[in-house]
């Protein structure tokens, strides 16, 4: 349930970013450190679930899961003010967001959709403007 969706999403940004984009998922960003960040890069990060719907007898759900993918990139120019690796960064969520809205992968009950995301983030000529989005899935006792 929750490795399925992050292998569709993962295949699904290979498919729709330009080659240079590394995607990268949480187990491979546990050893990164901005020092040594591949940019520009998609990060696949899954956030939470909430339970939507339970069957009565407790033996299947319906619940909510929300992943965010962060767009990392870095440009050094204009480091003062980072509109330049900015202006990157929204050029690259240009072509996700796009990517994931709308889009239902195998894995899911439901179609993406976009959501509230926390602030973007900067430093040292990185940009990291964060996407969050939401899909139900259906979970049942084996």
């Amino acid at each position: 349930m929750f490795v399925d969706l992050e292998n569709d999403i993962v295949a699904r940004l290979k498919e729709k970013v330009p080659s240079n984009v590394r995607v990268m998922t949480s187990a491979e960003l546990a050893s990164v450190t901005e020092g040594n960040q591949p940019t520009p890069a998609v990060h696949v990060i899954y956030r939470n679930y909430r339970v939507t719907e339970n069957r009565p007898d407790g033996k299947a759900a319906r619940i909510e899961q929300q992943w965010m993918l962060v767009v990392a990139v870095k440009n050094l120019r204009e480091m003062t003010s980072g509109s330049a690796a900015r202006s990157d960064a929204m050029e690259l969520a240009d072509i996700v967001a796009p990517s994931i809205m709308g889009w239902q992968p195998s894995a899911a009950a439901k179609p993406f959709k976009i959501s509230n995301a926390p602030a973007a983030a900067q430093g040292q000529g990185h940009y990291y403007l964060p996407l969050v989005f939401t899909t139900e899935t259906n979970v049942k006792a084996k």
